[in-house]
């Protein structure tokens, strides 16, 4: 028969156990970005981890990173991806990127160049070529760039061979980046969180966050570019091309609405995603925090 001091100290710890978790779990609900990861030299790194979906369901931690690029990785940041569980990393810029600032390697990590664009020199440019670049675009350039990387064949199909990889990847987190993280990435988590079922609002949310994880970055490019010319225009669509809009993520839901009718329709035919593959990457990536915190509980007043 226990006594009454045991029954009253894990009535004790089942209760810290209860509150603890729920912090947790409240966190992870408001949360639209899940954990960030914080590298020293590498921004906007986040583990998709703790977002929630349509159905009360959370994404598994350490199982789905973005990134942006992984150029200057020091002993300590590869360490912590490391740390972060990272098997698989797929770099989304073009080849003339990689050549250019290619990423550090990390040992026992798998890299592989999975292309968004067809260019391959898609990204490479010197100062002045960028700001001619820049001065010759419309206004609408960023909405039609976000629509061409849903409706590009060669940009299908790099997403589409990215779901391939996370159906393989059974265990152990899969990376993914580009240069910044913002545009190319946004997209490939725009997709993923949507076959997982995240509400469209949380997506927007966690695209839009890249503006503040990337201000610094941001603001030096612009001070940059300034120094170089005045051009108005230059200077504008630099700051369009540099900064995350909710106007250019609608752009792509706008095409894909417009070419498949649903984003379900959409994963289904552009992706290949079957329904079963669906269930599969939902089974993978996704967990019942709930049923999770009951087992714990029933395991801990079991043992004392």
């Amino acid at each position: 028969m226990k006594s009454l001091s045991q029954i009253m100290s894990r009535t004790l710890l089942v209760t810290v156990i209860l509150t603890a978790n729920f912090a947790v779990c409240s966190a992870n609900t408001t949360s639209s970005l899940g954990a960030t990861i914080h590298l020293t030299t590498t921004p906007n790194v986040h583990d998709l981890g703790g977002i929630r979906t349509k159905n009360g369901q959370h994404i598994r931690q350490n199982r789905l990173i973005r990134s942006a690029a992984l150029t200057r990785l020091n002993h300590h940041d590869k360490w912590l991806l490391k740390k972060q569980h990272v098997k698989v990393i797929l770099d989304f810029r073009s080849s003339g990127e990689i050549k250019r600032t290619p990423d550090a390697k990390i040992s026992g990590v798998r890299h592989l160049h999975l292309s968004v664009m067809s260019s391959p020199n898609f990204g490479v440019h010197t100062t002045s070529q960028y700001a001619g670049q820049l001065a010759a675009k419309q206004p609408n350039f960023m909405e039609q760039f976000y629509q061409k990387m849903v409706l590009e064949p060669h940009c299908v199909k790099a997403y589409r061979t990215m779901f391939h990889y996370l159906l393989k990847q059974r265990s152990g987190a899969i990376l993914y980046h580009c240069t910044y993280g913002k545009d190319r990435t946004g997209v490939a988590t725009m997709l993923i969180l949507s076959s997982l079922g995240v509400p469209k609002t949380t997506i927007m949310k966690n695209y839009l966050a890249s503006n503040h994880y990337l201000k610094k970055t941001t603001a030096k490019e612009y001070r940059q570019m300034a120094r170089y010319t005045h051009n108005p225009t230059v200077l504008r669509n630099l700051k369009r091309s540099k900064t995350a809009r909710s106007a250019y993520l609608n752009a792509a839901y706008s095409a894909i609405y417009h070419c498949d009718g649903t984003m379900k329709h959409y994963l289904h035919q552009q992706m290949h995603l079957s329904n079963h593959d669906i269930q599969q990457l939902r089974k993978q990536y996704l967990t019942k925090r709930e049923a999770r915190t009951q087992l714990i509980v029933s395991y801990v007043w079991a043992s004392l």
